[in-house]
Formats: C-alpha cells, sequence, structure tokens
C-alpha cells in the first residue's frame, strides 16, 4: 500500500493508494510543514549507525512510524526507539545509541543550510 501526504492551506492530509485511488485517512493541521505532495511511500528505513537531521513531517501511530525529510529523502523511524515522540514541523537530529532515539532540535539558521 502506498502512503502520501497532501499539505495545503493548512491541512495536513494522509492518505493511502491501495486500489489505483487515493483514499484521505486523516485531516489534522500542518504545523511548520510546507504545501506540497509528500510521497511517503519513497521512504527509506533509518540506519542505526547514521545520525539523521531534517524536518519531522508525519507521526504514524498506527504504523508505529516517524517519517523525517532531509532535503528530497524521506527516512522512516520505528517509535519504539523514541522515549518522547517529537512534534511534526519540527528540524531535529536523530542519533540511536543503546536502541534508543536520541533527539535535539535544530536552530533555524542551521536548518536553512540543510535544506
Amino acid at each position: 500500500m502506498k502512503k502520501r501526504l497532501l499539505v495545503m492551506n493548512g491541512q495536513k492530509l494522509s492518505q493511502n493508494d491501495s486500489t489505483g485511488e487515493w483514499k484521505t485517512d486523516k485531516v489534522s493541521k500542518a504545523v511548520g510543514i510546507e504545501p506540497g505532495i509528500y510521497n511517503l511511500y519513497n521512504a527509506v528505513n533509518a540506519d542505526p549507525s547514521k545520525n539523521t537531521i531534517g524536518q519531522v513531517i508525519h507521526i504514524d501511530k498506527k504504523e508505529n512510524v516517524l517519517y523525517q525529510r532531509n532535503g528530497l529523502q524521506y527516512i522512516k523511524h520505528d517509535l519504539s526507539y523514541f522515549d518522547q515522540i517529537p512534534e511534526t514541523g519540527v528540524m531535529i537530529s536523530i542519533k540511536y545509541e543503546n536502541n534508543k532515539a536520541n533527539t535535539s532540535e535544530i536552530s533555524k539558521k542551521l536548518s536553512q543550510n540543510i535544506k
């Protein structure tokens, strides 16, 4: 099943495609996320040996994953590694240590250089 986000007019639509037609599962506020189409089905699983820096664009509690955007790449993190789940729209660094995901917020100035 394919999954994508459609962000427009301050709203975030979570959509799935299993039959060749996109169906909206959930609508929520798109706090801090730029308008656009985010094809989450292209997301790669996070590599625990690497630090990842990017914006949290979606948290799917049903599938137990967090999606992070790093440039044009989408990274999928397992929520079970997080003690505290970050908010969407926030630019963070995620580093894995001792089977835990440690997060730290990135400043706006640094995040502009990363995009």
